[in-house]
């Protein structure tokens, strides 16, 4: 089931799978044949915890990716370009997200990554990606991290107390009883556009979206624009080009707008609070 550990994200059909046996199904569904296209192709890589105790996270954010990516082929790809997904499966541990990240910069064709969803393997993994030049979108509260990362995490945690932040919710909520949540997206019903959640739903397999998945369309929308800004301003998406668009980012999205300052952190991630209570997400 390995794979190498990634396969290509571009279907034309899905199989309805168990929830003893979700992960294996999705690796198959994740396998199907692809639907031909006469565009040139560029890629972008996704690498997130897809087995293990965290994969409820890789599995919920890769239905946002995979609809944002999905979407934007319907309309004639971004910038003449068919547009790609490369799954990468780190198992939430941070010497995997570093193997990787090696994985992806081997492929000249990815553009732009998005991880890992955890703040130990986004920290042991966003270095790599500042090596070879790949513009990095980190989707944790990892702190220190390299000055070429694109943050889209909440900058402030004004929270009452007890207080946890969205990564810590997702690895432990199991175990809380009562917390407030601080998180850097709204839940879909709360967003700029409820209408994602079905949109979500359709493709998703039974599998609910929450915070991380508005936060990973809206990761996956800032990308495409990128490319779309820099193939329009440079005649093809590279790198280099991908990165510098970023950072000119002006995007409202399903958590609204998203802006860079010079540190690449979000400006205008002031973060979102939640309780969580009695197994039941509620406004405070």
């Amino acid at each position: 089931m390995d794979v190498n550990r990634s396969w290509k994200l571009e279907v034309r059909s899905q199989k309805a799978f168990s929830d003893i046996l979700l992960l294996t199904s999705l690796l198959s569904f994740l396998l199907a044949a692809c639907v031909p296209s006469t565009r040139p192709s560029i890629k972008i890589a996704l690498v997130g915890p897809f087995e293990g105790r965290y994969r409820d996270i890789g599995i919920e954010v890769i239905y946002a990716v995979r609809l944002a990516i999905r979407e934007a082929n319907a309309q004639g790809g971004v910038g003449g370009y068919t547009v790609e997904l490369m799954g990468f499966d780190d198992g939430g541990d941070s010497d995997q997200a570093i193997l990787q990240a090696k994985k992806v910069a081997t492929d000249p064709q990815v553009v732009a990554a998005v991880g890992n969803w955890l703040p130990s393997t986004t920290q042991a993994a966003a270095p790599v990606y500042d090596r070879v030049g790949i513009p990095f979108v980190a989707m944790s509260s990892a702190i220190d991290l390299p000055s070429s990362t694109f943050r889209l995490w909440n900058r402030e945690s004004t929270c009452p107390s007890p207080c946890i932040t969205l990564d810590e919710w997702y690895t432990n909520h199991h175990l809380l009883i009562t917390n407030y949540l601080i998180t850097p997206s709204p839940l879909p019903q709360d967003s700029s556009d409820p209408s994602f959640a079905d949109r979500y739903k359709k493709i998703a397999q039974g599998v609910e979206p929450k915070f991380l998945a508005t936060l990973a369309y809206d990761a996956t929308k800032i990308i495409l624009a990128a490319i779309e800004r820099d193939v329009k301003a440079n005649g093809k998406p590279t790198r280099l080009g991908v990165a510098a668009a970023l950072a000119q980012t002006d995007y409202n999205g399903l958590s609204g707008r998203i802006t860079f300052d010079a540190k690449r952190n979000w400006n205008e991630g002031k973060g979102r609070v939640y309780k969580w209570e009695e197994g039941k997400i509620k406004r405070p």
